[in-house]
């Protein structure tokens, strides 16, 4: 006979409370440090750390274990934030849009990844292949991370060419990062010999994916404002619920991309931008920014409570010196130096400007996902030590950048005349 219980301490129970209570943070937390010296991350990085230190079945967290669970988790999250900044692009085809983001995705990025992989080759003794995917994978400036120094949302006119300048770089170089990801993954599935194999990636991974990705992005983005608000009554748009169409955008998008095999990140964000500049109804647009903006900050708690038991329970073998050195070299020299060498001699910005340009190239989920893509599709040795060291880049990032993001953002309104 059954007897009747007062507590139901069942795991599944816990997850569910622990769940609820990361959600409530990620309502709350964002808006209570608004303007603070330090961002909603680096407490959810505690919180996890406590997680760890008070509940014992937390105490193992093997990211090689669960590869594809990070892997579509990170993508969801990612994509969104792309959609959130692609919305804040109120003007995609202008020039003043894309003046200085230009230079840093074509100068800036390159010189990223390549003196990353260097740098983690020559301090950690990486192959080739496990260097360039640490190059490839941390280059991007993350589009998750780098939204509180973000543009103004749809409805606001930009007041900021540097935040408009970090919108547009973040929502761009995640797809560009996608070829030299699969350059690394070339050489380990198809040998060292790139003779071989460089033409077919040349042309596929970097022309076509990209141009596919482009291509589907635009038309996608202005097909969906078209049946929504060109070949439907007002009456009928005003039942629309912003939520689902957030989503649509989102996910439609980037399955036609994926599908076609072009770059789903190239389309999801272009679309958006699409979809922006040809809806001019601030309140349409700002729903729609602000349900994606939602589900962002979600994931992105959840994500980072993960990262800070990941944290405390590897914490002996992430504080390896070498690790920390090689995160350091490439959050405090190598992005910085990269970005202020494809400013060199640009006018309209002052040099203070240019150092936020250079210096906040944010770490953040963009860099796990690509790892867990590679990772996923082949066998590095090193792989292990590419999850310590992008796990320590990505916390390292969030504490310096987030702990002076604030002052940042005071200094960045005097130049804007806010």
């Amino acid at each position: 006979m059954a007897t009747a219980t007062f507590f139901d301490f069942s795991p599944y129970n816990i997850h569910l409370l622990l769940i609820g209570m990361v959600v409530l943070l990620a309502a709350t937390i964002p808006n209570v440090l608004k303007n603070k010296n330090i961002t909603a991350p680096i407490i959810y990085i505690g919180i996890g750390v406590l997680i760890y230190i008070f509940g014992d079945h937390y105490a193992s967290i093997a990211p090689l274990n669960n590869v594809k669970v990070i892997e579509e988790i990170t993508e969801f999250v990612v994509i969104v934030a792309l959609t959130n900044a692609g919305l804040k692009i109120k003007d995609p085809f202008s020039w003043t849009t894309w003046k200085y983001s230009f230079w840093l995705l074509l100068i800036t990025m390159p010189i990223t990844i390549v003196a990353s992989a260097y740098t983690s080759h020559w301090i950690l003794d990486f192959t080739p292949a496990a260097a360039i995917l640490f190059g490839a994978l941390i280059a991007p400036t993350d589009p998750v991370l780098a939204s509180d120094l973000q543009t103004t949302k749809p409805s606001q006119k930009d007041s900021s060419k540097t935040r408009l300048a970090l919108t547009s770089e973040a929502g761009i170089n995640d797809g560009l990062a996608f070829p030299f990801t699969y350059f690394a993954i070339f050489l380990v599935a198809k040998g060292t010999d790139y003779s071989q194999w460089i033409t077919e990636w040349f042309w596929m991974e970097f022309v076509y994916k990209i141009v596919a990705g482009v291509i589907i992005g635009l038309v996608s983005g202005w097909l969906l404002y078209k049946v929504v608000f060109r070949f439907t009554s007002k009456n009928q748009q005003s039942k629309i619920s912003r939520g689902i169409l957030s989503l649509a955008l989102t996910l439609l998008p980037y399955a036609i991309a994926e599908i076609v095999g072009g770059y789903g990140f190239i389309a999801v964000f272009l679309a958006a931008t699409a979809f922006s500049y040809g809806e001019k109804n601030a309140q349409h647009m700002d729903s729609l920014h602000d349900f994606t903006e939602e589900i962002e900050r979600i994931f992105v708690a959840l994500l980072f409570v993960v990262i800070g038991v990941y944290m405390a329970s590897n914490i002996t073998d992430l504080m390896d010196p070498k690790l920390i050195l090689t995160a350091l070299i490439l959050i405090l020299l190598v992005r910085p130096l990269a970005g202020w060498i494809s400013l060199v001699g640009k006018k309209g910005i002052s040099n203070f400007e240019k150092f936020t340009l250079s210096f906040y190239g944010i770490r953040g989920v963009g860099s796990l996902y690509y790892l867990m893509y590679a990772l996923g599709q082949t066998t590095f040795t090193e792989s292990q030590k590419l999850i310590q060291l992008t796990a320590v880049t990505i916390i390292l990032s969030v504490l310096i950048h987030g702990i002076s993001a604030a002052s940042i953002q005071k200094k960045l309104d005097q130049y804007d005349g806010a």
